[in-house]
């Protein structure tokens, strides 16, 4: 359960930062698929935010830590702490050359 909770915070943190610092002009989206949807409309990009999470968790809630179902939520996991990281540097590195 705990990695379910991590995956839906570390989504709408994500999320939360890309928007962020995409306003800032300060990053661009790498992800290309992502970049179209943004381009549509962030309210689109905010519900597949939110709603692959919540589906992976719903997949947990079906077959419990199981074969693939584990490893896609572990993968998510581990995915998403490498943006956060990523997210960090580019603010520290923002807000060092803003000062």
């Amino acid at each position: 359960m705990r990695l379910c909770l991590f995956l839906l915070g570390a989504g709408a943190l994500d999320a939360l930062l890309t928007h962020f610092g995409i306003s800032l002009g300060v990053v661009e989206e790498g992800n290309p698929l992502i970049k179209a949807v943004i381009e549509k409309g962030w309210e689109y990009f905010y519900l597949i935010k939110v709603f692959l999470p919540l589906l992976l968790i719903g997949l947990y809630y079906l077959n419990p830590l199981k074969g693939r179902v584990r490893t896609l939520l572990i993968s998510a996991c581990v995915l998403y702490f490498s943006v956060l990281i990523f997210h960090m540097v580019w603010i520290l590195l923002y807000l060092n050359t803003s000062a």
